[in-house]
């Protein structure tokens, strides 16, 4: 047990995002480290490595990124920002259509991916603009972690809360979608009531250039993508929807898989498969079962426990990162006779909490370093909005989940 504890820390040390004076080891490096530190140390064998890594979330989240990128490489996302230039809207609206753009979009093609994407479009549209740039980042980053919460591709640790829940997405979509709905709606009034100041200024109009004509390319992609959104509702294993849908992308894109496979994030790819040993030394090891004894009365019924839960899941997945929380905190989850309501509520306020603090989520990190030079958004600048932001979209959701378990919907 030692052992794995020791293990465990190194690894989050490594993966915390600062790199350390003479050990230059960055987050796939260290949580590959972590992995065979586990496996050497014997507190895992060989042979459980392949049993631990979760590959139903590996596959989901391989054929994400494969549809993803083809729809970048059909240009979607400068299409969608083009066309949001060509409405000439003021900054209030302009503003809006970020908040509930994004956050619909990142419900379905993972929140950190469209900031990833978004975030670039974004800063041109803040500078041949003239746009406030502070309201519209913070937006962009909370609105996508906001809007990850209505579905289980909206973000990695729905993916995996979605592969071991045995919950339908469809279900999960339709509860989880008026919590969504009204946080994204609160994310906005909270925006303009800080700064309302800021999105009153005037806002230049630009000039567009000819418009890009609509390439097969597109079409092909938004007719699988739309395909495999389908097919979320309509069978259970959403990773071989995914994997499926990238498969036929592949088959009929005429485009060279090479080329795209090498743009796809396989550190991210790695970094969640050790992450799901170094995880599951603990788990073996006993670790997880001994920390988790001293908590399990949270997640005994009740709405005091079950509103506890919640602040306990926020703050944890602030502390030890979301997707670690999300893995640790599910083996309890899954010994319960019944626990829909708390699978509802960890793939809730894991979400959510990623809006308390710029480390809270990868979003967030995505969004206010590419901003850096334009727009230097420091901690406290992020925390003034993240807090409120939290802290509203944890009341709503909370009493929406415990209204749904009192009607016997979970």
């Amino acid at each position: 047990m030692i052992k794995a504890i020791i293990i465990f820390i190194i690894t989050y040390i490594l993966i915390s995002g600062k790199r350390l004076n003479r050990i230059k080891i960055g987050r796939q490096a260290g949580v590959l480290l972590g992995t065979v530190l586990m496996v050497i140390s014997r507190v895992i064998k060989p042979e459980q490595v392949y049993q631990l890594v979760n590959w139903d979330t590996i596959l989901l989240l391989l054929g994400m990124m494969i549809i993803i990128e083809h729809l970048a490489e059909a240009e979607f996302f400068t299409l969608v920002a083009r066309w949001v230039h060509s409405k000439n809207l003021s900054s209030k609206k302009l503003l809006a259509l970020l908040v509930f753009g994004t956050g619909i979009l990142a419900a379905f093609l993972v929140n950190d991916i469209v900031c990833i994407f978004f975030t670039p479009l974004l800063l041109i549209m803040i500078k041949e603009r003239n746009l406030p740039p502070l309201p519209f980042l913070l937006g962009l980053a909370t609105s996508t972690n906001i809007g990850g919460v209505i579905a289980f591709t909206g973000n990695p640790q729905n993916m995996i809360i979605g592969n071991l829940s045995g919950i339908s997405y469809g279900k999960f979509f339709i509860l989880m979608l008026p919590i969504g709905i009204l946080g994204l709606i609160a994310n906005y009034l909270i925006l303009l009531r800080m700064y309302n100041k800021d999105m009153s200024i005037d806002v230049k109009n630009i000039e567009l250039g000819e418009k890009p004509k609509a390439k097969p390319l597109l079409k092909r992609s938004l007719f699988v993508t739309f395909l495999v959104i389908i097919g979320f509702f309509i069978f259970k294993n959403i990773a071989w929807v995914a994997i499926s849908g990238a498969t036929l992308l592949f088959v009929i894109s005429n485009r060279n898989e090479t080329t795209l496979l090498k743009k796809l994030d396989w550190n991210l790819l790695l970094f969640f498969s050790g992450l799901f040993v170094v995880i599951g030394g603990l788990q073996v090891s006993g670790v997880t079962t001994a920390i988790l004894s001293k908590t399990s009365s949270f997640l005994e019924d009740g709405f005091l426990n079950f509103f506890s839960f919640g602040i306990l899941s926020i703050l944890g997945s602030n502390l030890f990162a979301n997707v670690p929380y999300v893995l640790v905190v599910a083996e309890s989850i899954q010994k319960l006779a019944d626990p829909t309501l708390m699978w509802f509520t960890l793939a809730f306020t894991s979400t959510i909490a990623g809006n308390l603090t710029i480390l809270g989520a990868i979003a967030n990190v995505i969004v206010v370093e590419r901003a850096r030079g334009i727009c230097n958004i420091s901690f406290w600048d992020f925390f003034k909005f993240g807090l409120p932001c939290t802290l509203i979209n944890f009341i709503i959701g909370m009493l929406f989940l415990w209204g749904y378990h009192l009607i016997g919907w979970i």
